[in-house]
């Protein structure tokens, strides 16, 4: 099917108004007309030429006619009525990034308040016109042409962000450029630059060198660094920073495309890079010496004042980089150990009437709020600053949920949303398989979009703090760009529509219409954006006569689901899904949504049918709320489980107790095989099994031993295979308990926790 004839099957389902007027995000108000205008090298600019701020936000449009139509829009040129652009600032619109867009078949008119409007009305022209617009070689035999179009058009929100963590892994100078063309496309205002933390310094200061000679350069990754160079001599060095000049550079280069850049200084804690530089600035043991280093590198200032000297002059040098308003100062994850016994801390506490370590922390984030203050600016925290007490003026980032969102606005400080579930892009996107490692948690593109940053409960007074929302990409497991654009779009885009778009104009079905075909620009610019557009779920369940039925859901309509059942990707001539259908034999279901012919969302299943699919069950304990997705009877579903990572919908997790779970067969059944798996990956907490025992019983009360077999701990991380076979028994019960691996071993992540046990289908045969 081709496109022009897709966008026609389409038409009944959105509206006239959303195809020919398709912008993301969705602007607030949109009337269609009749005709179109025409742009051609008569076409004149009309607007004051001595505004320089206004010819920067002109700038693209000039560009991008320059470069991919061939004729330039921005020389001076006589007015004609029969193609004019015309450009006005109006000081009576009330939002500042406020614009009006009148397209006429001979008159293109924009009004916005300031020079920022002007360039988001600008965003907009540009997607009206053919995606051709993007390409930085002249395109032949295009007609550049828009529809006639009376748009009026606000954010939602003042703040709209997204954090790149470069600290972890350091991103080149390049993309981050890439990235600010990509976020001013999307009319987002803020990047949030995660400069520093325990795994890399990143900013160069003139005052504090070593900061660029050890805490830029780790060993390891960011999962096992040290800085501790002579420990591990195989290990090769990695890292980087940016020079003051650079960042003064990408600074003026955001600010011409209306962009922000917020710079993000850690403290108290996550700040190993900085203390394995200067270990000066570490707390004192309790006797008051010094810890060994470079053995002991710490992860939290000492309270000194030599630590306040330290910071001061480390935010000096920030401010004079960057102009930014806000100054972020972290202030999240402070364990606070150290500060227990440090006797120079205590010595501060004792001074300072203080009584805990939250308070202490408290006293910290108003001392640096104290200083970033007398220099005009204001700091942003993340929501930990509210432990002990909030500073004045700070406002907060609620990224561990909503509440400390919440509990600032009602307190009147501004807040800036970015809970995780919605709002953190280094989760999974997807259950699918293949998918690139991330840090867990799943955060999929319905999700992101179906986010509020104001929550349920504030009074119209306190929702007027809530400032906007950002997502996060913190970069752990994302060493390359190309990786961080898969993970950033196109739940970045969602959640710009989330910041910008009224609530009542908001529609997923009409966002997905939109972005498929604003990914055609993406293309353009080469980015490796993730095509799971949709939250494809498979259920499956069974019928009186024992007949396995699979039902999938989460595509909304017009969008339909091709799936093969052979595990071959679905294309345009698969079968189509219209009603639950049945599966009679083991199998890999493979479902997908298609766009002209291109695949933008797939998910596959591994189906297996054995004894125990679909039989009653029950547990002798529930497993964790937070790993249940597929409810309790998900280890006897039939589907197979993610071989690369445990958070999907058919790994369930215990944490402190056995799995002991029996199945009730409807019928005396022959048995003799287990087979499943158990997910081990020490990096999370996450081991398998210490011994699994098969029993069997007649009655479901006297059960008998038949077989049981120690697991050995798997050389590698994912889905590790186990089976335990007996002599063929009839059974009416069979019950199976495998028995958690216990205390975490020293040497491991979270040594001395108990360990996750997490599992799979159990296969009965």
């Amino acid at each position: 099917m081709n496109r022009n004839i897709f966008l026609l099957f389409l038409l009944p389902f959105f509206g006239r108004a959303q195809q020919l007027a398709s912008i993301v995000p969705e602007p607030a108000s949109v009337t269609m007309e009749n005709g179109r205008f025409v742009f051609s090298s008569a076409t004149s600019v009309q607007f004051h030429r001595g505004d320089r701020e206004l010819i920067t936000a002109l700038y693209p449009l000039f560009l991008k006619f320059k470069q991919a139509a061939g004729f330039d829009l921005g020389k001076k040129k006589k007015k004609s009525s029969l193609s004019l652009i015309e450009i006005r600032l109006d000081s009576r619109l009330t939002n500042d990034e406020a614009y009006r867009l009148s397209i006429k078949p001979n008159r293109i008119s924009i009004r916005a308040k300031t020079p920022a409007g002007v360039f988001y009305a600008v965003q907009s022209l540009l997607q009206l016109l053919p995606v051709q617009i993007e390409e930085n070689t002249k395109q032949e035999n295009i007609s550049w042409s828009v529809p006639c179009v009376q748009i009026e058009d606000a954010p939602r929100f003042g703040y709209r962000g997204v954090m790149l963590d470069v600290a972890r892994h350091y991103m080149p100078l390049d993309f981050i450029k890439k990235l600010i063309d990509l976020l001013a496309m999307q009319k987002m205002n803020r990047l949030h630059l995660h400069l520093t933390d325990s795994q890399g310094w990143r900013f160069e200061s003139k005052k504090y060198p070593k900061l660029m000679q050890i805490g830029a350069y780790r060993k390891g990754t960011p999962l096992n660094t040290t800085y501790d160079y002579n420990s591990r001599p195989g290990d090769s060095l990695y890292g980087g920073y940016y020079t003051q000049k650079q960042l003064k550079d990408l600074v003026k280069y955001a600010a011409d495309r209306f962009i922000t850049i917020i710079p993000e200084i850690e403290m108290p804690a996550h700040s190993k890079s900085a203390l394995a530089s200067y270990p000066e600035l570490a707390c004192l043991d309790s006797t008051g010496k010094r810890f060994a280093y470079p053995e002991h590198i710490q992860d939290e200032y000492c309270t000194k004042d030599e630590t306040f000297e330290f910071l001061d002059t480390i935010l000096s040098e920030v401010m004079d980089v960057f102009p930014s308003p806000y100054i972020h100062i972290a202030g999240d994850e402070a364990s606070k150990v150290n500060w227990k016994t440090c006797p120079l801390c205590q010595k501060r506490m004792k001074e300072e009437g203080l009584r805990t370590g939250e308070e202490l922390q408290s006293y910290f984030i108003r001392r640096i709020e104290k200083f970033v203050n007398s220099r005009g600016r204001n700091i942003i925290g993340w929501d930990e600053i509210l432990q002990g007490g909030l500073a004045p003026n700070a406002t907060v980032m609620s990224w561990t949920g909503i509440e400390g969102g919440i509990k600032a606005a009602q307190q009147k400080h501004n807040v800036i949303m970015t809970p995780g579930e919605y709002c953190y892009f280094d989760h999974y996107q997807t259950n699918a398989p293949g998918e690139p490692v991330a840090i867990g948690g799943l955060t999929t593109l319905p999700k992101t979009y179906s986010y509020d940053p104001v929550p349920a409960g504030l009074t119209g007074d306190e929702a007027k703090y809530i400032l906007g929302a950002q997502g996060n990409l913190w970069t752990e497991f994302i060493p390359e760009p190309s990786k961080a654009e898969y993970m950033l779009f196109p739940r970045s885009i969602a959640l710009a529509e989330v910041d910008w778009t009224p609530v009542s104009r908001k529609d997923y079905a009409g966002f997905i219409s939109r972005l498929t075909r604003y990914l055609k620009r993406l293309d353009v610019y080469q980015v490796n954006y993730s095509r799971h557009l949709f939250e494809i779920r498979l259920n499956t369940s069974l019928t009186q006569g024992s007949e396995l039925m699979a039902t999938l859901s989460g595509v909304p309509g017009p969008y339909q689901i091709h799936y093969t059942l052979d595990g071959s990707k679905p294309v345009s001539s698969s079968s189509l899904y219209s009603r639950p259908f049945s599966i009679r034999k083991s199998c890999t279901l493979t479902a997908a949504v298609l766009v002209d012919h291109q695949i933008i969302d797939l998910e596959k299943k591994s189906l297996v049918l054995h004894k125990a699919v679909g039989q009653q069950i029950s547990l002798q304990t529930p497993p964790s709320r937070y790993y249940n997705k597929g409810g309790d009877t998900a280890w006897v579903n039939g589907h197979l489980g993610n071989d690369d990572r445990f958070n999907d919908d058919d790994w369930l997790g215990w944490n402190g107790s056995n799995f002991d779970g029996t199945i009730h067969f409807a019928s005396t059944t022959q048995t003799s095989t287990l087979h499943t798996r158990f997910f081990h990956e020490p990096a999370s907490g996450v081991w398998v099994p210490k011994i699994v025992t098969v029993q069997i019983s007649d009655n479901g009360v006297d059960f008998k031993t038949v077989a049981e077999k120690k697991m050995d701990v798997p050389a590698n991380a994912g889905a590790a295979p186990f089976t335990l076979s007996w002599p063929e028994a009839d059974t009416k019960y069979l019950r199976i308990i495998a028995s958690p691996y216990g205390a975490i071993p020293s040497g491991s992540p979270d040594a001395g926790d108990d360990a996750w046990l997490f599992v799979d289908e159990m296969i009965v045969e």
